[in-house]
């Protein structure tokens, strides 16, 4: 049979290599291309978005897509990859942990088996791209309309004090805190007066921050660095009868990374302020296209350092979806791609969303939740 790709080769490889050991494959020995996808959440609506996303767009491709999930757990994520390594799939879509993957990312590529990452970045130069907004940039413009709002909420103000409410210290929560921090140290006026730690979900933020809030003054704004944190931080407001919308008196400023299905109607109704929100339903079909292109051309035809990718460059076809057009508005771009961590980061746009956009039908938390 003439091997007319790199594609082609892999597939054909890896389809007689598994029938050589087991006799049959997950995918019958159709000769179907096959990617894991190993992710380190599980539950919610925008680890639903990101996987079926991926699935939705896999299948458009004719490729197998088949997903494993721990929760927080970097052994359980190294053993998954080695899983895949073993198995002999053509490629990986990761979402890495920590560092602690780095070393099951390099023995998959010394396996040939390329790895790309999404969401989180990985820090090794063995990842062939990583996908997903900056994480560092989302906590920069969030800063940035923090302050925005209070100007606009007390423009009698010459000062103003912030709460930071943050994650637990992995690479999302520290970039974005990192972001934050940069920005708010080089303005005058702003009083980041405390910064609380809680481990990402809703109740433990809220719980937190009510403790906190109960034994000290309110702050005029509110930074959280995720959809969860965001959302304990208002329940705890509420409970505390410190929850105004925007224009009352006693408003608290909020802005965070990321909207969604239970943020949004938050956003709609003027408690919190701004987010800056993920294409997150774009960040494994962004990746499976990297991927197809590079099993098909090698390493030139991966997105190159200083380069600026827009929607012509990877198009999408839109799929009906819970009633949408689902890929039909390219919210991920424009897309900067820059060298960090020693790979190819694909910087993808962040989308502020207030009041005035919150219904836009291309957010994810509009179509899942």
């Amino acid at each position: 049979m003439p091997i007319t790709s790199r594609r082609q080769y892999l597939v054909t490889a890896s389809t007689i290599g598994a029938l050589g050991v087991s006799g049959c494959t997950s995918n019958q020995g159709d000769g179907s291309l096959r990617i894991g996808v190993s992710q380190h959440l599980v539950g919610g609506d925008w680890v639903t978005a990101f996987y079926e996303a991926g699935e939705l767009y896999a299948e458009q491709e004719g490729v197998e897509y088949d997903v494993v999930s721990h929760d927080q757990n970097s052994a359980e994520q190294v053993t998954d990859i080695h899983q895949f390594v073993a198995e002999g799939y053509d490629a990986i879509i990761a979402a890495p942990f920590d560092e602690a993957v780095d070393d099951a990312i390099d023995e998959a590529d010394a396996e040939g088996i390329p790895v790309f990452t999404v969401n989180d970045p990985g820090t090794t130069d063995s990842i062939k791209t990583f996908t997903a907004f900056g994480n560092a940039e989302a906590g920069e413009r969030c800063a940035e309309l923090l302050i925005e709002n209070l100007e606009e909420q007390y423009p009698e103000r010459d000062t103003y004090s912030v709460l930071h409410v943050r994650g637990d210290f992995n690479q999302q929560s520290n970039a974005r805190t990192d972001g934050f921090n940069e920005f708010i140290d080089g303005r005058d006026g702003v009083d980041v007066v405390d910064t609380i730690q809680t481990d990402w979900s809703v109740d433990d933020s809220q719980s937190t921050t009510e403790s906190y809030l109960s034994a000290n003054d309110p702050p005029d704004g509110i930074y959280a660095t995720n959809m969860t944190c965001g959302i304990g931080v208002q329940n705890a407001l509420e409970r505390l009868d410190l929850a105004h919308p925007a224009g009352h008196d006693e408003h608290i400023v909020h802005t965070q990374p990321d909207a969604g299905p239970d943020v949004n109607p938050m956003i709609a109704d003027g408690y919190i302020d701004a987010t800056v929100d993920q294409p997150v339903h774009f960040y494994i079909p962004l990746a499976i296209k990297q991927l197809l292109e590079y099993l098909d051309e090698g390493e030139e035809a991966l997105p190159q350092s200083g380069s600026t990718l827009e929607a012509d460059d990877y198009p999408f076809e839109p799929v009906e979806h819970n009633g949408v057009e689902l890929w039909a508005d390219p919210i991920w771009e424009p897309a900067d791609v820059i060298e960090r961590d020693g790979h190819t980061h694909v910087l993808t746009a962040g989308t502020v969303v207030t009041e005035e956009n919150v219904d836009h039908p291309g957010l994810w938390g509009n179509i899942w939740g």
